[in-house]
Order: structure tokens, then sequence, then C-alpha cells
């Protein structure tokens, strides 16, 4: 029976507090996604590997923690606006879970189903997790025995929602001034609760997805399933609920927080977060301080698993929710027990309904819709949105008139077609065809693994350092994404990084110092140092007058102020005006300053200095192409571009080869054009510097260097006042001690060094260098 109060908000969407035209600031309220999910064998079992030391400690980690089982992962997003930034979050810890766990045994699965598809024969080995707070550990103990362990393992999403606060300060004053914002706010959260758990049925009809279970399941208040498929297990009676005599009142907050302590009082409840209610209003250790301290976001419980997303919820799905909320928002007031008690019981019978079942309650649905469209429209006018979000709702509107459209009843469309090809009943075929599913997730959080998955847009070292960081639970917070400025925290230690490792660690004159090519040389031949001979220049004209004054058979020409090799050209053999001319222009595009100095001949190698240590060293060798005997050089430049480890703006390990006008002023230097045909096997070098930034390849050589040149390094960054270093040298022959003073030179020290060569090398041992960044940063944390 369609609500009387549901008819009449249709007509004109109204709230005490807010108006439509709010709805902009309202969408700019803040969301959070936990996610839970099982670990698995291959074969469907239960992992029986721990949770990872790896992920830090539970208290300590804000982004991947254990729920009840050990085997029982739980993934947390902070608060963010939008669907994007959650969705970035949860591809982010996704990514690193599997990492970590194929890394260690190769062999686990993330099961993507709420409810399991496979159970132990003695259900009592279910482990559970293993807690330092001895307290937590007997609650879960106390949770498995009244309601038993399967339902424990039962899965979902829970969406976290925050209203806008800085809207609910500035709509207090006309709302009703003798109020505080604090029982405005608390009235708020407690309209919204009722409202959700009265009509809440609509979203479980929509993204109920958990219609199969294990043959063995079974509940200790409710027993075991008589239903072999059902919309969503994990809604129905078999799913999170206290026994039938645990009644609580929504009819305010005092009489709330009343009927919960009575609860626990009386032993119906040994704690006040056993109440299993797909509403919680969050924001206090006790429920008696929400009334003193105010509700401060509410806690919507009630989501399966979607299986057919890796990450367990669609972007548009998350948008869905949170339009519906604001629906909810507008909606009157349910004000008495027993509405919100005929939501539970609809809400019951929609989950408990075979998943093609017609919807029994679709007067009502279409109301509901018709709401949200309402809002929807209002949305996308006011957001610029272009039918964005009523093509939302428009969608979810056709799935009302057919429950195959739904999550549910998509799965069993499959699942029942899989399984009678194979002759037998779908329920059997559950684990199976979530197993496959797992198999294709897993390769979606592996692929790209030098990325992080959501932060692509950060440079490669920065999303370094953001994977050990959230493995190690250090909290994120992102200052300027487009200047990859972050800043941690940890037990209240905060730090600002940049670039990966620009940090409080380094000072200002440093970089200065570093920037500056002659005064780096000046600094370092002062303190005994070896560096190569040259001049200065601070014009063309100047540069240009001193070529037959060039006593160097091979000179270096390059920009004062450099970094990542740019304007940087290398003479081998004494070249015409013509293109030392060009190379002066070369260089005078980067800087008023350009450097012409003496080739030092050598294996040309960067050390990764860091706090008085070298920590990484890699050979690196100029852009290449090798022949084949019948494609031009241009079209090896693009094979070679086409590798998905290179990529442009150091976004990706290798960046493209380019084929401007440096490339082709070294090609000339070898009498060859970008048409011309290389022999087989034949190699091509497109610059003469070596920088990876300009498309070269590295090669870690930090075990064969001799110490000697070690201390070079370090050294050159003492002198310098450098904490993080990037130490170029010339050596002879790397790995024998120096004997004369010639057998190596320190061409150039830069601030910010790249992390990037060492972290991907073309060959050999990669180096971790986010994570020894962050533990100078960080000691106190777990990055062991």
């Amino acid at each position: 029976m369609i609500s009387r109060l549901l008819l009449e908000a249709i007509m004109e969407l109204h709230h005490p507090v807010f108006q439509l035209k709010d709805l902009s600031h309202l969408w700019h309220s803040t969301i959070g996604i936990e996610k839970e999910s099982l670990r698995l064998k291959q074969d469907g079992s239960l992992s029986e590997y721990p949770h990872s030391t790896e992920w830090g400690k539970r208290t300590q980690q804000p982004y991947i923690q254990t729920d009840f089982a050990d085997s029982q992962l739980e993934l947390i997003t902070p608060p963010v606006y939008s669907a994007k930034e959650a969705r970035k979050w949860l591809s982010a810890t996704h990514q690193l879970v599997q990492d970590t766990i194929t890394t260690q045994h190769d062999d686990e699965l993330i099961w993507p189903f709420s409810s399991p598809g496979l159970l132990p024969d003695d259900v009592s080995s279910i482990k559970i997790a293993q807690l330092e707070n001895e307290n937590e550990y007997n609650y879960r103990a106390y949770l498995a025995e009244v309601y038993g362990k399967p339902v424990q393992l039962l899965c979902g999403i829970h969406y976290n929602f925050q209203i806008n606060p800085a809207l609910i300060e500035e709509k207090v004053a006309d709302f009703n001034p003798n109020l505080s914002i604090k029982e405005v706010t608390n009235d708020l959260y407690l309209t919204l609760g009722r409202n959700y758990l009265r009509y809440r049925w609509l979203l479980t009809y929509f993204l109920g997805a958990a219609p199969y279970i294990a043959d063995n399941y079974s509940t200790e208040l409710y027993g075991s399933p008589k239903e072999k498929a059902m919309r969503s297990f994990r809604q129905s009676q078999y799913g999170y609920n206290n026994d039938e005599d645990v009644s609580i009142s929504y009819a305010s907050l005092e009489a709330f927080v009343s009927d919960v302590e009575k609860a626990v009082a009386n032993g119906q409840l040994l704690l006040e977060k056993e109440l299993y209610r797909d509403v919680r209003f969050r924001g206090q250790d006790r429920y008696r301080d929400l009334i003193n301290n105010g509700i401060k976001y509410i806690e919507f419980r009630n989501f399966d698993l979607n299986p057919f997303d890796p990450y367990g919820i669609t972007e548009t799905d998350t948008d869905f929710i949170k339009l519906f909320i604001l629906t909810m928002l507008f909606l009157p007031q349910v004000e008495k027990d027993e509405e919100v008690e005929l939501g539970n019981i609809m809400n019951h019978v929609i989950a408990s309904n075979e998943a093609h079942a017609a919807l029994p309650y679709l007067a009502e649905g279409e109301k509901l819709v018709d709401a949200m469209l309402l809002v929807a429209r209002a949305l996308d006018e006011q957001q610029l949105m272009n039918g964005y979000f009523e093509n939302l709702v428009t969608d979810k509107r056709q799935q009302l008139y057919h429950p195959e459209l739904t999550i549910a009843g998509k799965l069993v469309t499959i699942i029942e077609k899989e399984a009678q090809a194979m002759n037998k009943p779908a329920e059997n075929h559950f684990l199976a065809f979530g197993l496959n599913l797992a198999r294709q997730h897993k390769e979606t959080y592996l692929e790209r693994d030098y990325n992080l998955h959501g932060f692509e847009n950060y440079e490669i070292s920065t999303q370094n350092v953001l994977k050990h960081a959230i493995k190690a639970g250090i909290k994120i917070e992102e200052i300027d994404s487009t200047e990859n400025l972050l800043k941690f925290t940890y037990n209240g230690h905060s730090e600002l990084v940049k670039n990966a490792n620009m940090t409080s660690l380094d000072t200002q004159i440093s970089y200065f110092v570093m920037e500056n090519k002659v005064a780096t040389k000046k600094l370092l031949a002062e303190n005994g140092i070896r560096v190569p001979a040259g001049n200065s220049f601070t014009s063309f004209e100047e540069a240009a007058r001193y070529f037959p004054l060039i006593n160097f058979e091979q000179f270096v020409v390059k920009p004062k102020n450099t970094n990542y090799g740019l304007g940087i050209s290398i003479f081998k053999t004494f070249p015409s005006r013509e293109n030392y001319e060009e190379a002066l222009q070369i260089a005078f595009a980067e800087d008023k300053t350009v450097l012409l100095e003496a080739f030092i001949p050598g294996t040309e190698l960067r050390f990764y200095v860091q706090n008085n240590k070298v920590e990484a060293i890699c050979e690196r060798q100029a852009a290449q192409v090798k022949g084949d005997g019948h494609s031009t050089i241009s079209e090896l430049i693009d094979i070679v571009n086409s590798n998905p480890l290179r990529g442009d703006n150091h976004r990706s390990p290798l960046v493209n080869i380019g084929k401007g006008r440096l490339e082709q002023l070294q090609l000339t230097s070898q009498n060859l054009t970008l048409d011309s045909i290389p022999e087989e096997g034949q190699v091509v070098y497109l610059r003469e510097n070596s920088n990876i930034s300009t498309g070269g390849i590295a090669i870690d050589r930090t075990d064969e260097v001799h110490d000697d040149y070690k201390r070079i390094a370090i050294q050159s960054a003492q002198f310098l006042g450098a904490n993080f270093c990037g130490v170029d040298l010339i050596i002879k022959d790397y790995t024998q001690p120096i004997v004369q003073e010639d057998d190596y030179s320190v061409i150039e020290a830069n601030f910010n060094p790249a992390m990037m060569i060492h972290l991907f090398p073309g060959v050999g041992q990669a180096r971790p260098l986010g994570k020894a960044a962050l533990k100078q940063l960080f000691p106190e944390a777990p990055l062991d």
C-alpha cells in the first residue's frame, strides 16, 4: 500500500531546513566506503594465511583492516566528495592487497560476492581475526557463539554519508535560531535514518546481489535457509539480524539511545555495536554521547557486493545511492516506529523473493523513483550535468518492470544458463562462477603494476611513495595533485612531500646550489671532488665566438640550471660550427647561462644518495633503436614507443623516444636521418645523453660499484648540503678502486633525484626508494 505522505511528497518535494535550490550544496556532502571481502584459496576455500603484517596494525591502519575473520578484508576509503574519488581509493587498496597476497602466496583470490560460496565442513575451524586488543577478539568470539561464524562471513558495502556541515550551519539561523547546530544536525540525521529504513527496500531490489550461498550455511538464531536462491541472502532473515526480542525505537534520539542501553543492560546485547540495523548513527564512541556531542555522520550498511565490479560497487551506483539519500531528506518525515518496522518487513520480503520475481511494491516504487527524478533533474540543472543524474534514475526505472535487469536478476540469468549447459543446478555452479570472476578481477588488480591504480595523475615516483604509505597505514591528504604535493600523517606526526622526495629534510639553499651547475662544480672542486673543466657563457654571441678556442675534442653543451637532461648536447667528435651553434640555441632555450665542458670518457652512473647512504646506482644508456633490416629509424622508434611501459610526462617507467631537433641532430652526427634503414642488429643512438627522461634505459649497478665511488657520491651530497641527491659520475672502471685522479669525474648533482629509474630499471634489481624515503620521514611507522 502506498504511503499517503509519499503521494503528497511527489506533488512538491520539501524539507523544513533545506530547499531544492540547496541540492548543489547537498551534493557536496562527503561519502566514505567500507568494503568487506573474503580472501580465498584457488579452490574457493577460506585462506589459511594470516592477515599480512605488511599492512601494519589494525589500530593504526586507516585503509586496510580485517573484519570478523582473519581471512576477511575490510578496505576503507577516507571521506571524499565524489564517487570517482571513492573508486580511486578502492582501486588502490585492491591493487595493493592483491599484490601483497600474490607476492607472498600466489594462490589467493578476493571473493567477489557478499555470500560465501564454500564453507568448511567444520565451521568452528574458521579463524577469528588475530587482534592485539584482547577485548576485540573476545567480542568476536562472542558473536561467533551467539550468531554463528558463517553469518559473520557475510560481506558487503557500508556507505557513510555526512551532510555538508557548512550548509547546515548556514541554514540553522533561517530554520530556528533558538536551536543549536547540534540539535538541528541530530534531528536531520534521525529523520534521514527513519526515512531510509522505511524505503530502503527499493535499494535492495535494485542492488541486492547475493542470490546463492554455501550449501552448509546456517545461523544460530534462524537456522538454515530453506530456499536455494533469493535476491539477497545477506539482507534476508538469514543475514545480520539480532534476536527478534531486541526492539529499538527511532521515535527520537533519546528513545533510540535509551532502548539500546536497556538492551545491553538486560543482556540482549553485549555491546552497543552489536545492534544490527541498516542505519548506524556515527561520530561518538557511545550512543549516549550522540545526544550530548552530536551525530557527525550516518552509516548505511545494507549493500551487497556487486560481483560484476572489481571493487564491489560501480561509480554510477555510488552516485545513485547518494541521490537516493538526498531524496530521503526531502520526503515527509516518517515519525512512527510502526512505519520503520514496515520498512524492515518490506526489505525482508524483497530480499527473500526470487531474483526474477515481479516487484510486489511496484506502485510505491514508481512514486519513489518519481521523487528521485525530481531531485535528479534539479541536480542536473544546478550542476550542469547534461542529464547524468536523470539517466541514473531512468535506467533504474526500467528495472522496476524488468527484475531480470537488476544485479541479482542478471546474476541468476547467467548462472542458470551456464549451469544448464553443464546439466547441474544453478546453486551448484555458484562457486565456480564466483571463482572465475575473482580470477578476472585479479588480472584487473595486477595490471600496470608500476602505477598506483586510481592515482595515475601523479608521477610514478610519487605513486610509489603513496603505495608504501597506504600499506603502512600512513594517512594521506592530497594537497595539490597537479604539483604532486601531499601531506602524510602517522600518529600525529605530519610531513609535506612534493615529487616523492622534496621534503623538510632538505634545505632550500641546497636546491639553489644544485640547480646552478657552476656553483655545484665550484663547491665540489673546492672540497677535492674532481669535476670536468670548462667555461660558462651568458649570451649566444659570446658562446658562438668561443668556437675556435675550444680545446676539447669531445665536449658537452648544457644549460647552467637543468634537470631531467633538458637542453643537453654531447659531441664525441668535434662538430661543425653549424651543429655547435644549434646546440647552443637548444641550451639557451632552457637557461640564460650555458656551460661548455670537457666530455669525460667512461661509464656514466647515477648514484641515488639519501641520508648519507647510497640507496641505488644505475647505468643509463641513451635512447636507442636496433635495426631489423627493413624498418626506418622513424618506424623503429614507433615500435619501441609501443612498449606499454613507455609514456610521457613521467607517468610511465620509461619515456617515449622523440623525433625532435636533438634526435635529428644526433642522427646527423652519424650520417643518418629518420628515414634511414639500419642493418639488422645495428644499434642507433637517438640521444648522446643517457637521461631516462629523454628515452634512455636504466641498468641497476648498485651491487657492482666499488665503495670508493659510493664514498665520492656521499661526500658530494654532504658538501652540497643535500639529504636526497642524485650524483652523476663518469667512471673509467666502476668495479675497481680509485687509483689516480682521472679515474672518475662528478659531472652533475641534482635535487629531487628521479626514483623511477631505480624503481623500474630496464635490467637488474628494483630498489624500494619510496619506502626508504618514508622510513626516514616516519621512523616510527611499520615500514620494515
